[in-house]
């Protein structure tokens, strides 16, 4: 489905040249931004529980640049100063007001806790047979 949403996206950078690619895959580039939306309003109830929606929404803004800089350079298309405002206004306050910054960014593999290791099966303990007592002898 991802793919999907990137194709469709892409397509629409280049418009009705390949095709309506995003409906031809399955996918709606306005379907997918409502999806964003509908997200990031669910991250905004309880931010800390929707931290990969508010890591998207602060994504946003930076693929909206790139976005706006591929088709300017590419194709010399008209560069729209708009979105790329919002975009980039967005997600930095999305960083600033974000109650735990630190949760922004996932820990790496180097610094992640350790993964729980159980302990090996322990052996019950064996103790050595009393001694066997000496026949006493009777002369």
């Amino acid at each position: 489905m991802g793919m999907a949403l990137v194709g469709g996206a892409a397509a629409s950078l280049v418009g009705a040249t390949l095709l309506p690619l995003d409906q031809q895959v399955g996918t709606h580039t306005s379907a997918a931004g409502a999806v964003l939306g509908i997200g990031l309003m669910a991250a905004a109830v309880n931010p800390a529980a929707n931290v990969s929606w508010v890591r998207a929404g602060i994504l946003y803004g930076f693929v909206v640049l790139a976005f706006e800089a591929g088709a300017k350079l590419l194709w010399n298309a008209e560069f729209h100063i708009g979105p790329v405002i919002f975009g980039l206004a967005f997600s930095l306050l999305l960083i600033a007001l974000y109650p735990e910054r630190k949760a922004l960014v996932p820990p790496s593999r180097a610094t992640a806790p350790p993964a729980k290791t159980t302990p090996p099966p322990s052996t019950p303990a064996t103790t050595p047979p009393p001694p066997a007592a000496e026949p006493t002898s009777s002369a």
